[in-house]
This record gives structure tokens, sequence and C-alpha cells, in this order.
């Protein structure tokens, strides 16, 4: 019974000094290198890595893991090196930094066999003359950005970047890219240049040479995301491009924090028209969220794309003689400062300032009187209401007719609670997950991010704490957005309101019927991450729950095995309350987020991959139907959509089943083109043009129907790639018109139209 106790006793103070690692802090000078792994979670599992694919974040990862583990602190914390990757965005370079480090691990057997114990000071001790440690040896070359959207792109390696802790002497690195056999010499502290001839990862190869003679080969990730490269020619349609544009607001904003006001900075593209070439009828396509700037302008023009077949919203509208202006949100250096700005989710009232910088550009550049078109998906449909309201209220003119809102959040957006406690946790806390906090800094705590979510993990943190939630009360416990940002937003927009000189109108991508996504209260992930073979992580998750219960929605625990027995070092968890009137926000009908779009920041990390791989569903609620919507007479996220639902939008297009964020489709796409090509169009159609049909699918005539006599009228069919291929004028229907066509079998759109108005209707050939 004595030993039992004592065995409990020692499993106890284990448990209280795991996370402060202070149960090593004897073997210090037992260690030849003084860095013992073990100190550290080993997210990067250092001992096994992949020399021939390290990315940006592998190398940060293990940089963090070293510092942390080295008892003698040689080496500066992660901030240093990445502030060093912003000065090399300032500077238009990509900043290369070399650790050569060796460290320790302390051998399993040597715990299991209890050659490694306890000493009455509740300190790891060794008995005498036991090898207790594995050797181990790193000599990594990492690129500190990993992207560049240049196609001849600089590198320098700083020699302040060198990182040494042991007694090796680096003599001369080289570099080669990709395939090639020639070898480059580096010289310290002197840019040099490497071209690259496509899009995407290309392969950087090192060879480190010491001065005893022995080399180390190495290869690296490297990412080429020029647009040029993505020269938009898609469907055989020729297109002249213009070139990108950098713009500059000359409104400045200053966000919640900052000491002034600033200027924005964005890019633009005008693709235009494939009929006369001509910049006369504009429809501006604003980029939406984007941590990290990840869509270039070729990629936001392809969020036009719909359907299986190929079809592009953007070449057909451009065959119909509309010119598409495409404006980008980048990630900038501010003028004057090596500040690095990510535009992608910059504050929404400067990028707001921005646009309608470029709305006043257009227009002085178009030839003729017609008015705008203003697409906006996702956050873009914020930052253009913003404009164009802006605008009216200060007495500039945006010119513009229509406003299409593309699953935008005017009542905000979502990420669960969970998933947002969890992150912070694994990115802040004793983990320091280098790739999850490229995720919350984007995500969480940006200010697009802080002024956007309806329920901020900040909303709910202790004082003091980065990590740690609220328990109590149950008022902590309810939905919150980040504090002196998304009250201060919203509210802000809500004054404004919408625009009232155009016509607005709505595509949401959540359905209107109150189907759901997953189910309130469900469980997301059950899941052991086996990180070593010493060390585990736990983590538990579920979807936000029913009105007015509580229920932990996330619980990480990571455990160390010590003598057999799996100690919980690490641990924390949050819980959260749905309000009365409606069920959690994560199963809500909505646009759904998919999880697989975070794979690109899961490359290389073990754990984060293994994340992804094991989640119960794949989606969340990320833009509620009601946000998209923006009703106002209820607050009920999983009410029904109905004709006494108060909207500002005069016309809409809701799915009757949950659809990923920003997704077109070939009902909401007719939905666009009968808005854009009708210029005419009031509130609701025309009452001679509502009595049209058509008889689907096509055969080899079509059966058009009216209740009420058009003449004069044409007709013309256009196929998904634009190109016409059928039109007639001066065209009395009378009743019942059947016309002989010989169509492929696909989708196409025809337009009727008369002095009265017009009309679009989709067509299927079978």
């Amino acid at each position: 019974m004595k030993s039992k106790i004592t065995l409990v006793f020692i499993l106890l103070v284990i448990i209280s000094g795991f996370s402060q690692d202070k149960i090593y802090n004897s073997l210090k000078s037992k260690t030849t290198t003084h860095i013992l792994y073990d100190r550290v979670f080993g997210i990067s599992d250092a001992t096994n890595l992949n020399l021939s694919s390290i990315s940006t974040n592998d190398f940060l990862q293990v940089y963090h893991e070293m510092q942390r583990a080295d008892f003698d602190n040689r080496l500066p914390v992660l901030k240093t090196i990445q502030d060093e990757a912003n000065l090399g965005f300032a500077h238009n370079q990509i900043p290369l930094s070399i650790l050569i480090t060796d460290f320790d691990c302390i051998k399993k057997s040597e715990i299991d066999s209890k050659n490694v114990f306890l000493n009455a000071s509740n300190q790891m001790e060794i008995k005498p003359n036991v090898n207790a440690f594995d050797f181990h040896s790193l000599n990594l070359v990492g690129a500190l950005l990993q992207k560049s959207k240049n196609k001849e792109v600089e590198f320098i390696l700083k020699s302040s970047l060198i990182f040494n802790t042991t007694n090796r002497i680096l003599k001369t690195i080289s570099v080669s890219v990709n395939d090639s056999k020639s070898w480059k010499i580096i010289t310290l502290d002197k840019a040099f240049k490497i071209n690259f001839l496509k899009n995407g990862n290309a392969i950087l190869n090192f060879k480190i040479t010491f001065s005893d003679g022995v080399t180390i080969n190495q290869s690296n990730t490297f990412e080429i995301d020029n647009p040029s490269f993505d020269a938009i020619n898609k469907n055989n349609i020729t297109q002249s491009v213009n070139v990108i544009n950098t713009i500059t607001a000359t409104i400045p904003y200053q966000g919640y924090g900052e000491t002034a006001s600033f200027l924005g900075q964005a890019e633009y593209q005008i693709f235009p028209d494939t009929v006369d070439g001509i910049l006369d009828k504009p429809i501006f396509l604003l980029d939406g969220f984007d941590p990290g700037d990840s869509r270039n302008i070729p990629s936001i023009y392809s969020l036009l794309n719909y359907g299986s077949t190929g079809g592009n919203l953007g070449d057909q509208l451009r065959a119909q003689g509309f010119d598409v202006v495409v404006l980008n949100f980048p990630t900038y250096t501010r003028p004057g400062t090596t500040t690095v700005i990510d535009g992608g989710v910059d504050y929404i009232q400067r990028n707001a300032m921005i646009f309608v910088e470029l709305i006043n550009q257009i227009n002085a550049l178009k030839i003729g009187t017609t008015k705008n078109v203003i697409i906006g998906p996702s956050m873009g449909g914020l930052i253009a209401r913003y404009a164009i309201r802006y605008m009216e209220i200060n007495s500039l003119n945006p010119d513009t007719r229509l406003y299409i809102s593309f699953d935008s959040p005017h009542l905000g957006a979502n990420v669960p609670i969970g998933f947002q406690h969890l992150f912070n946790y694994m990115a802040f806390g004793p983990l320091g997950n280098v790739s999850v906090q490229t995720i919350v800094n984007g995500m969480l705590k940006s200010p697009a991010g802080r002024e956007m979510l309806i329920d901020h993990f900040e909303g709910h943190l202790q004082t003091g704490s980065a990590t740690e939630f609220n328990t109590t009360p149950n008022s902590a416990l309810l939905p919150v957005g980040c504090p002196n940002y998304r009250n201060a937003f919203q509210t802000e927009l809500n004054m404004m309101g919408f625009p009232i000189t155009t016509r607005n109108i709505s595509i949401a991508n959540g359905a209107g019927n109150g189907t759901m996504t997953g189910t309130p209260g469900m469980v997301v992930m059950n899941h052991t991450f086996n990180v070593t073979t010493t060390q585990r992580a736990i983590i538990n998750l579920n979807f936000t729950p029913l009105a007015n219960t509580n229920l932990e929605v996330s619980h990480f625990k990571g455990q160390q095995n010590v003598f057999g027995f799996w100690i919980t070092g690490y641990e924390s968890a949050s819980t959260s309350r749905s309000p009365s009137y409606t069920n959690g926000l994560d199963s809500a009908p909505g646009g759904r987020f998919d999880m697989n779009s975070l794979a690109s920041a899961a490359t290389g990390n073990a754990i984060l991959t293994e994340f992804l791989a094991n989640l119960q569903i794949q989606y969340f609620d990320f833009i509620p139907t009601l946000s998209s919507m923006a009703i106002s007479n209820s607050n009920n996220l999983y009410s029904n959509v109905t004709s006494s639902s108060v909207t500002p939008f005069a016309a809409y297009s809701i799915p009757a089943i949950n659809e990923n964020h920003i997704t077109l489709n070939p009902d909401n796409v007719t939905f666009i083109l009968n808005e854009i090509l009708n210029p005419t169009l009031t509130s609701q159609n025309n009452i001679i043009f509502s009595g049209v049909t058509v008889q689907n699918p096509v055969q080899n005539v079509l059966k058009i129907h009216t209740d009420y006599d058009l003449n004069s009228a044409s007709i013309s069919i256009i196929d998904i790639l634009g190109k016409t291929v059928y039109s007639i004028n001066n065209q009395n229907i009378n009743g019942n018109l059947d016309i002989p066509l010989s169509l492929s079998n696909g989708i196409y759109i025809m337009t009727i139209s008369n002095e009265l108005g017009s009309i679009t209707k989709k067509l299927i050939k079978e």
C-alpha cells in the first residue's frame, strides 16, 4: 500500500511540474548539447525530419522548438526571425536562415527500466554510468517567406540569420533549383536572384559544406504565385488583358488601436469585353476574406466558374459586351515603413476606401453612360456595400445601378468557438504550433476577422490570459464579438444602411428552408494524436449546443509517457452556451466553410494534417443564411426564409441545401444574368415577362409560351462559353412559339427582350 501511495505522489508531482518543464532542469549538466527535446511538445518531430521537402513553417517550427528546448537560451525568440521575414518582404527579398544545432532526447528504454527516475527534489535524475540520451544533429536551411509573386526572385542569406550552437564550422552553402545540376555558391550578406518559369511549388536544393569536408544535402519547397503565369485564356475566348495596376486610396482610415489614419493599397486588372474592347460597361468583382493573399487576380476571376462543364460567368458577361474589373487586396508594405499589411484581412472600412477610389478612376475612364454593376463575394460584399453607401452619403457619385451581395456576412460570420479555442491554444499555448499561429493570426486576430465574427475567442479570455477561457457565469459563455471591434463595426454598418441609389440583390449559399449543417452539439472530433512514442495529444471538439444549454466544445490534453504512465501536462478546455432564442451557430443553415481549404496550411505539419483527416464533419456554418440575407425580423438562425422575412434585398437566390461558401451554380448564374442583362429591372419582373415559360429539357425544338403578347422581341441564346449560338429580332410571340434548334448537349442561357424589358431563362439540352 505504501508503494502505491508513493507512486501516486510521484505522479502528482510530475503532473504539477510537467507543464513548466521544471522536472528536466537537473538534466542540463547531463546532456552533451544543453538542448533537451523532451522539454517541448515535439510537433515538428525533429528526430525524423524529411529533408527533401522543408517548408518555411517546417523550418520555423523546428527553430521554435530548439529555441525553447535550449537550457542556455542561445537562440533568439521566434518573433526575431518573423520580424526578419517581414523586413525581407518590405525589401522585396526572401531571407534565408540556417540552423546548425545538436540536441538530446531521453531514451524511452531508460525511463522504462527506471534508470531515469524522480529524485528527492522532484527532478528527473539519471543513475550513474547510464547513457540515457539519444544524440541528434540538425543542419537546416529555411526560406523565411514561403512564396513570391515575382518571376525573378531575390534571395539573401544574412550572417545574422545563421544560428549555430555547435562547434561545426560552415564553409560554403550552394543552391540549385528543381532538377538543375548547376550549383551556385551563396555569398553571405549579398543578394542573389533565381528565375522561375512557372507557378506552383519549386524545389530549392541546398548543399551545406563544413570545414571538415562533411556535406549535407537538403531540399526546400518554395511557391511561385505570379499572376502573369496564370493569364486567363479559358474556353477559347480571345482575351485582351490589361496589366495589373496598383491603386492607393485617397481617403485614409484609422482602425481601432492604430495611432494614425492610413491609406490602403490594392491592385486591380481590367478584363475588357470580347466584343469591341471598349471600357464602357464595367462590372466590378471584389476579392473577399483572404488571409495571406492566397488568391491572385486570375484566381479571383475563377471564382466566377460554375457547374461541371467549365462555365465562367465572367467569360459570358464579356461576350455580352461587359468589362470585368477585378480588385484584389494583396499583402503590401505601408509606404515609408517596414510595416507589412495583410490587405485581404485588413479593416473593411480601409479596403472600402480603396474601392471608392477605384470606382472614381474607372468612372473617369469609361466611355458612355452605362452604369456600373458590382459583385461582392463574401467580405467583398461588405466592402462594396460600405463603399457605395459612403459615396452616397458624401455626395460622391458611384454611378452604379446594381449591387450583388454574394453570400456576404451582413450580420456577421461564424467560426466555431471550439475551433477558435483549440487553435489559439495550440498556436500560443505551450505547444507553439507555428502553422496554427498563421491560421489564428490571419483568420481570427486580423482586423477583418475581429470585425466580422459573431462569436470571437478574445471575448471569452480570462483576464491576463492569452489562451484560457472563462468558465462562469453562464453569461460569459454566450456568443460575444471581439471587444472594441465587432459591436463598433456592426453598429456603424447598420447606421449607414444599404445603398439607396442601386438595386440591391443577394445570392445566399445557405439553405432557406432550415436545413442544417450537422446538428447542434454534435461530436466533431474525438481523437488521440500520437506525436512521438512518448508524447500524445487528445482532442475533443463539439459544435455549439441546443438553445439555452451549455456544452464543452473544446478540450485539449497534451500528455507525456513517464514511467509507463500517460501524464497530462498541458490541458485546456472551453464551454459554450447558446442563447434562448436559437440553437448554436455552428450547425445553422448557411454558406459552408470547407475545412479542406486549410490543407495548404497543414502541409508538412503532421498534427494538423491528422486533424483534418479525423474530423467527423468537414463543414461548418460560415455565413448564416440569416446574415447573408440581412434578415432583421428574426434572430433565430434556423428559421426559414419566407415572404414575411424582412430583408433589404429586392431579389435573391437561395438554395434548398447548404452549399460551400461563394459557390456559383447554373441556377444562381441564371439569376445574376437576368439581373445584369436587364438594366430596367425594378423590384419585380415586368408582369408581361413574368408570364414567359420555356419547356425544358430542350429537344430539337425550343418551345416558348407567353401569357401575354410579346411584340418586336429579340431572342438570343448563348452557351456556357459566352458564344451566341442563336439570335433573332422583331419576333412576335402570341401564346406559343416553336423554334427549330440544333444544339449540342449542355446548358444555355436564353434572353428575350423588347422595349418593355427582358427576361433570362436557363435551357438544358440532353
